[in-house]
């Protein structure tokens, strides 16, 4: 099991009340020395579990102007949106993957998957991006906007859709891979103690608890793959993003906006 301390000590569930997967994805350090800024790019699992408590903190506390919900409309209908409003928190919904981009036949394949515990997520990933890429453009301007700032994006588990959008905004802030593979590989561990929220899900593809729980388990060798992809395909994570139809000029801006030169007395 990983060690969620020793990889990320931002984990917020315990703080924020009602949290799934909430952690600051700064603090890491790139191959060039710059370190990730703390406090601006938030990801996440489902967010309307979140209690009353728990918005004021996300608003007093870590000072959240913008959540991005990657959820499809069928997932909004069928869970809900928390009152972010009322906190003075814009929602902005965009969208990644869903039923338009699959056909009945993949989804039948998919749910018997999950259900026999056999799926390669590496090549849902793959699927993901190449079906995509103008929602992950979006996604990365949100992130790239000072203005948004601090900003937490989520799907459902906060592992593929959000594991993805993470892996995309890290690797291009410069961030190796073995690192953005052990940051995915903690949704596995910080998941288990939520299987209980997954309960309409588990009920849609006629699973149990236990099997729910087995699926949320979260290998790094999965990203490790996805990455490797990335560089053999599109030439990395930022290519895969200009291709997309993200800016030089935005690409500056995130820089700016996301990193920090360590401390001096940082080795």
């Amino acid at each position: 099991m990983t060690n969620t301390q020793a990889i990320n000590p931002r984990v917020l569930d315990a703080t924020v009340e009602g949290a799934v997967n909430l952690r600051d994805l700064g603090g890491y350090r790139t191959t060039d020395g710059s370190v990730v800024r703390t406090g601006r790019i938030y990801r996440s699992g489902m967010m309307h579990t979140i209690t009353p408590a728990g918005l004021a903190t996300l608003r007093d506390i870590l000072g959240l102007r913008t959540v991005v919900d990657l959820r499809n409309a069928q997932e909004l209908e069928a869970d809900g949106v928390s009152p972010f409003a009322d906190y003075d928190i814009t929602w902005r919904n965009a969208p990644i993957g869903g039923e338009t981009v699959t056909t009945p036949e993949e989804r039948r394949e998919r749910v018997k998957a999950y259900v026999a515990n056999d799926v390669d997520w590496c090549e849902a990933y793959v699927r993901m991006t190449d079906r995509n890429a103008p929602a992950f453009r979006d996604l990365f301007e949100l992130m790239a906007d000072t203005a948004s700032a601090p900003l937490v994006f989520h799907c459902s588990g906060g592992r593929d859709r959000t594991g993805v959008g993470a892996a995309l905004l890290l690797s291009s802030l410069g961030v190796d891979d073995e690192t953005i593979a052990l940051d995915y590989a903690l949704t596995g561990d910080l998941l288990q103690p939520h299987v209980d929220c997954f309960e309409r899900q588990m009920e849609a593809v006629g699973m149990t608890r236990e099997s729910w729980a087995r699926l949320l388990e979260t290998s790094a060798d999965a990203m490790r793959r996805f990455l490797v992809y990335l560089r053999e395909e599109h030439n990395g994570a930022e290519a895969y993003l200009r291709d997309g139809g993200v800016s030089a000029t935005t690409f500056t801006a995130a820089r700016q906006h996301l990193l920090q030169l360590p401390e001096r007395d940082i080795a």
